[in-house]
């Protein structure tokens, strides 16, 4: 069955190919279509104008994935903000009408968001502010400057005044010095008037297709509102919960390369299969993008010959390791390291994927292996595994840093429903689990 929906605010007609036996059901709210399937799951959502929905603010919007998410749950992004030219070129590209403000966070003011904005009654500045520092992934500095941006981010949430905040991290951050940045943070939003609590979540956990952990913190100045966080909605073999969307759900409609790697566009392997693969090419292009990549050298295709799906370095036989590699295997008595677990991990298809990293291009830099030819993942599979609809196009260069660094956009609609509901019930609470 082929679906026709009409984009009332970008006057474009989009296709999509859904399987006859999904009853699949479209209606429209707010001006936007919505997938329903039918269980009277919503699946998906395009957003039209915005008209009086509430107002956000992405701070260090990058590629835009948080404002994705938080549109999808209802949000009308307002203004972005960030400093690289690439990412604020792909923000722009998806998310047309909204001001960017590209350049250095120390130099905005609220007065500046304000008139961007077109309005004093903001609702929620969202973002995520860089602590690579204390990310778990590569070498931590405690010291890089990056590690303090958060303090702008304080700065234009005092100046704007919107009623919430939410403000997600590395975890790695949350533990540095007994917990110490993190009590920082929260001294800080503390002494602006903002009441705070923080959770850690998992992005498999709300329908992502990743193993990515990340730290969440919400603030509100209204005495009325009750601050909690999103149950989870998948799990590992949880009852009651939706199975985690695995890495063949994600990508498994996706066109095999060959030998042939730089093509600009592809033809879809199949019809969309499953409600991830429905949302994902929902108003995208007839043709998969983005979906290039190249040979691996010598020494990652002969490792790559004998590892199987999920599983890294350690299948590999002793005799076809490179000198390097045979040190690293062992420790002083002569067991095997319990680290370097995902150096050239070839993905499990029936598990989800592990944290989508700028480095997804590198074999050798973690778990980027295909599930099932002999390469690294493709920008679009790495978006895909990010939960990036297919209509979302990047733009520039760095394709991997614009990736990896988003925040994925189911994730962030998951936290962004919540919010709102918080914002309309005002005082119904239901609690999530809070890290300590």
């Amino acid at each position: 069955m082929q679906v026709l929906h009409v984009d009332k605010t970008r006057k474009s007609v989009c296709s999509l190919f859904v399987p006859r036996d999904s009853k699949i059901l479209i209606i429209y709210r707010w001006n936007a279509a919505v997938l329903m399937n039918d269980d009277s799951e919503e699946i998906s959502m395009t957003d039209g104008s915005g008209g009086s929905r509430p107002a956000v603010i992405d701070l260090f919007c990058g590629a835009g994935g948080l404002s994705e998410g938080l549109r999808q749950a209802g949000f009308n992004p307002r203004v972005g903000v960030d400093f690289d030219r690439h990412a604020a070129a792909t923000y722009r590209h998806n998310h047309p009408g909204v001001p960017v403000i590209e350049g250095d966070i120390e130099k905005v003011t609220g007065e500046q968001l304000f008139q961007l904005a077109g309005t004093r009654d903001i609702d929620l500045i969202a973002g995520g502010p860089s602590c690579q520092g204390f990310s778990t992934h590569g070498k931590r500095i405690q010291d890089d400057p990056r590690n303090f941006l958060f303090k702008h981010f304080v700065r234009l949430v005092d100046e704007v005044r919107p009623r919430m905040f939410l403000m997600e991290n590395v975890k790695g951050m949350l533990t540095y010095a007994k917990g110490e940045f993190r009590r920082q943070i929260e001294a800080a939003f503390r002494e602006i008037g903002y009441r705070t609590d923080f959770t850690q979540v998992l992005a498999a956990d709300y329908g992502v297709p990743q193993l990515r952990h990340r730290i969440l913190f919400i603030g509100t100045r209204d005495d009325d509102i009750e601050l909690s966080f999103p149950a989870p909605t998948h799990g590992d073999n949880v009852k009651g919960l939706k199975p985690y969307v695995t890495v063949a759900e994600a990508i498994g409609d996706l066109p095999l390369m060959g030998k042939d790697y730089t093509a600009d566009q592809r033809k879809y392997a199949s019809a969309p299969k499953g409600r991830y693969q429905v949302y994902c090419r929902y108003g995208a292009p007839t043709e998969v993008t983005l979906h290039v990549g190249r040979p691996l050298s010598k020494q990652a295709s002969s490792l790559a010959a004998h590892i199987g799906q999920g599983q890294g370095l350690r299948a590999v036989p002793m005799e076809f390791l490179p000198e390097r590699f045979t040190k690293m295997r062992t420790i002083s008595n002569g067991q095997l390291r319990r680290d370097c677990t995902t150096l050239y991990h070839r993905l499990d298809p029936n598990r989800p994927s592990y944290t989508i990293t700028c480095n997804y291009k590198n074999v050798a830099s973690g778990p980027f292996l295909h599930p099932y030819e002999d390469r690294a993942i493709s920008h679009r599979e790495a978006a895909r595994f990010m939960s990036f609809p297919d209509r979302y196009q990047f733009l520039g260069a760095s394709f991997p840093r614009q990736i990896g660094n988003a925040v994925p956009p189911l994730l962030a609609k998951a936290i962004g429903t919540h919010l709102l509901k918080l914002m309309q019930s005002r005082g119904t609470r239901k609690s999530y689990r809070r890290v300590a």
